[in-house]
């Protein structure tokens, strides 16, 4: 971030809510975001009469950027296709499916992290003037807690079959615990060691270096789907495996044809 444009931010948030943010700064005493707004992501606790960091952020900046579906989040987030990031470079990318299938519109997100501030002052203010065209009104939202309630791979791979419906919003993992980076199958094992991050599945597509995100099924393997793709079991097991015991339906074949 360059310095004009951090001015431009302390100087802005000094004039919305009447804080001095800019002047600390240029005494030396910056202030951090997440000592008055609650963080999740960084375990900052914050003020409890203030919107949480992202319920602020994104309640905000959903009432004035009319920025449709993705290009709404790839203004502020890594995701611009054409950016230096493009933290969304699995295959989902390659069959269309952006953020908003999964995680809403930018109004839609910020329903869900305003619903679940109510009960702070700001929250009906900032969630008044959102539209959804998911649902009819914010009230339909369910709320949630960002970092920890997000959408699910299940919501569309129900029964870890093929999707039925691309649409994930407003059904929210129940906490921690439930979060695809933490989740294991039914051996224990995390769903991402065989799969790899959210955003970069396998087989991910990084167009700077080729492989560079699937290092992993490529050495062992030889191709870049996930861990034990293609009835591949023995890749760990060392022999032929009859019984899917990490998951439903794993020992199929995969669908779609990207193997970069």
């Amino acid at each position: 971030m360059s310095d004009e444009t951090a001015v431009n931010i302390l100087a802005a948030h000094d004039r919305n809510s009447g804080t001095t943010l800019l002047e600390q700064a240029k005494q030396g005493k910056p202030a951090l975001c997440q000592s008055c707004h609650a963080d999740p992501a960084v375990g900052a606790k914050g003020d409890s009469l203030r919107l949480n960091f992202s319920a602020a952020m994104h309640g905000w900046h959903a009432n004035y950027m009319h920025l449709e579906g993705a290009a709404a989040c790839a203004a502020c987030h890594p995701a611009r296709p054409d950016g230096a990031t493009r933290c969304a470079r699995d295959f989902h990318k390659e069959i269309g499916i952006t953020c908003s299938e999964c995680h809403g519109s930018l109004e839609e997100h910020a329903m869900a992290l305003l619903r679940g501030e109510e009960a702070k002052p700001g929250a009906a203010r900032l969630v008044r003037h959102l539209k959804s065209d998911q649902v009819a009104s914010a009230s339909e939202v369910h709320p949630r807690t960002p970092w920890l309630q997000e959408p699910d791979c299940l919501n569309c791979h129900a029964g870890f079959n093929i999707p039925e419906d691309i649409v994930s919003f407003n059904k929210w993992t129940p906490g921690f615990t439930g979060l695809f980076r933490v989740r294991t199958d039914n051996a224990g094992i995390r769903c991402e060691a065989c799969h790899s991050a959210t955003h970069a599945l396998y087989p991910a597509d990084n167009p700077f270096v080729l492989w560079r995100d699937n290092i992993q099924p490529r050495q062992y393997t030889g191709s870049s789907y996930a861990i034990g793709a293609n009835k591949n079991c023995a890749v760990c097991h060392k022999k032929v495996m009859t019984d899917p015991v990490h998951h439903e339906n794993m020992l199929g074949m995969v669908r779609n044809p990207f193997d970069f």
